[in-house]
C-alpha cells in the first residue's frame, strides 16, 4: 500500500540537525535563554504544593485589601508593598492556587532571562557570555525561586534592569528618555524589592564617580538630584515596611547566623565571616558539591577574583556596577541590618555568574585549553546535574532549618 510504503521508507533527519546546530551556533544566548525558559515553565506546571513559608505568606495575601499596608503581616513575614498589592490582585482575579499566585515570580523569572542576556551581551566577550548566561539558565535556585510565592525572583529582576539601564546610562551616548526610564525605576524600586536599594546606590555611586571624573558636572548635579528623590522613596517606603513588620518578631533573631560579627574579637569571629562569604558558593550560587567542599568554594572564589580583575582592567565602571551592590549588602549585614546569606542574597548571582565566566576567560588565555575545560567541568557539570535533577516530579525540598534549599557546609 502507498500509505505503508510511504511510512517505511527510512527517515533523514540530517537536514533537521543541520538546521538545529545551525541556530545553536548563530544564537547560542538566546538558545541558553529558551532552555533556561522552559526549564522554568517546566517546573512551573508542576504546580507543586505550597512549603511553609509560602503558605505563611498567603495568609497574608487572600482577604486582604490590594493596599492594605495599615498592620503587621502575621507569621513573621515581610514583602514589598508593590509585590503584596500585585500578588493580592492576581489573587482577587485567579484565586489562590499555586499557579495563580506564582505567575509574578515566573514572569520576573522569565524576564529576568532576557534582560540578563543583554546584559552579557554588552559587558562580556561572545564566548564568555555564552558561559555566563549556561551558569544563570540552569541555576537550581534561580530556577526555584522563579516558583515560590515571594519576591526573591523579582529581586533579582529588578536589580538586573537596574544594572542594565546603568550600564547603557554609562557607556552609551546621553539620552533624555533613557534617563528619564532609569529615574523612575530607581524612585520606584524601594517598593518593588528591599536589595534594590543596594543596586541603585552602587549603581548610581559608580555613575557619579565616573561624571566627576571626566568632568560632566551638570550629570553629576543631576545624578546627586535623583538620589535625594530616590532617598526620599527609601524613606517612605522604609517606615511603610517597617509597619508590616511586627514588634514581637523573630526574624532577626532566625537570621543572626548570616550576621558577620564586627569586630572580630576572636578565632570563632573570623571563621564565623569567612563561612558567610564561603557559603554563598553553597546558596545561592550552588557551586560547591558535598564532597571536597573547601576545595570547590575555594577554587570557585580564586575564579570569580580573578575574573573581576580582569575585567576591572577592561571596564573598571562596569565592574563597579557589580562589585559596589555587593559591598553594600555586605556593609549593612555587618551592622546587622540585611542578613548576607542563601535566597536573601539571590540577587547577587548574576553578577558572580558574570565575573566566574570572565576568570575562566582567564584560566584560558593563561593556561591553555586543557586547563579551561577542566575548570569548565567543575564548574558547570555538577551545578547542571543538580538543577535538571531536582526538577524532575516527585522530587522533593529537604529544606535546612534556615529555610535553604541545601545544607550549610561553612557554618551553622
Amino acid at each position: 500500500m502507498p500509505i505503508l510504503q510511504g511510512l517505511s521508507r527510512p527517515v533523514d533527519l540530517t537536514p533537521l540537525l543541520d538546521r538545529v546546530f545551525d541556530v545553536i551556533a548563530r544564537r547560542p544566548l538566546t538558545v541558553c535563554a529558551c532552555l533556561g525558559a522552559a526549564l522554568r515553565i517546566w517546573v512551573y506546571l508542576q504546580g507543586r504544593s505550597y512549603w511553609m513559608d509560602e503558605g505563611s505568606l498567603l495568609g497574608n495575601l487572600r482577604d486582604r485589601a490590594a493596599f492594605d499596608f495599615s498592620g503587621p503581616l502575621t507569621s513573621d513575614q515581610l514583602a514589598p508593598p508593590a509585590f503584596l498589592a500585585a500578588e493580592r490582585i492576581v489573587i482577587s482575579l485567579l484565586g489562590s492556587s499555586p499557579y495563580a499566585t506564582r505567575l509574578i515570580p515566573l514572569a520576573c523569572g522569565l524576564a529576568s532571562l532576557v534582560i540578563f542576556r543583554a546584559l552579557v551581551k554588552r559587558l562580556l566577550s561572545p564566548s564568555t557570555a555564552v558561559l555566563a548566561m549556561v551558569l544563570f539558565a540552569f541555576s537550581d535556585d534561580l530556577t526555584y525561586y522563579s516558583n515560590e510565592l515571594k519576591p526573591y525572583s523579582s529581586d533579582v529582576a529588578s536589580a538586573l534592569l537596574i544594572t542594565l539601564l546603568s550600564l547603557n546610562e554609562l557607556r552609551d551616548a546621553p539620552s533624555s528618555s533613557r534617563r528619564a526610564g532609569l529615574a523612575i525605576l530607581a524612585t520606584a524600586s524601594p517598593w518593588i524589592s528591599f536589595p534594590a536599594a543596594f543596586v541603585v546606590a552602587g549603581c548610581g555611586l559608580a555613575l557619579l564617580l565616573d561624571r566627576v571624573r571626566r568632568g560632566r558636572r551638570r550629570d553629576a548635579a543631576e545624578l546627586l538630584a535623583l538620589a535625594a528623590v530616590w532617598a526620599a522613596s527609601v524613606l517612605v517606603a522604609h517606615r511603610i515596611s517597617s509597619r508590616l513588620l511586627g514588634p514581637a518578631t523573630s526574624m532577626y533573631v532566625f537570621w543572626n547566623f548570616a550576621f558577620p560579627p564586627f569586630p572580630p574579637r576572636s578565632r570563632a569571629d573570623v571563621a564565623q565571616a569567612i563561612g558567610i562569604v564561603l557559603e554563598t558558593f553553597v546558596t545561592p550560587l550552588n557551586l560547591t558539591p558535598r564532597m571536597l567542599s573547601y576545595f570547590f568554594a575555594l577554587f570557585a572564589l580564586v575564579i570569580l577574583v580573578q575574573g573581576s580583575l580582569r575585567l576591572a582592567r577592561r571596564d573598571a565602571g562596569a565592574l563597579a556596577m557589580l562589585v559596589l551592590p555587593m559591598a553594600l549588602a555586605f556593609a549593612a549585614s555587618v551592622v546587622r541590618r540585611y542578613p548576607f546569606h542563601g535566597r536573601l542574597i539571590l540577587w547577587l548571582a548574576p553578577a558572580c555568574f558574570i565575573m566566574i565566566a570572565e576568570g575562566v576567560q582567564h584560566v584560558r588565555r593563561h593556561r591553555g585549553f586543557a586547563w579551561c575545560v577542566a575548570v569548565l567541568a567543575f564548574l558547570v557539570v555538577y551545578p547542571t546535574w543538580d538543577t535538571l535533577h531536582e526538577a524532575v516530579p516527585p522530587h522533593t525540598r529537604e529544606f535546612n532549618r534556615h529555610g535553604d534549599l541545601r545544607r550549610n557546609r561553612f557554618m551553622e
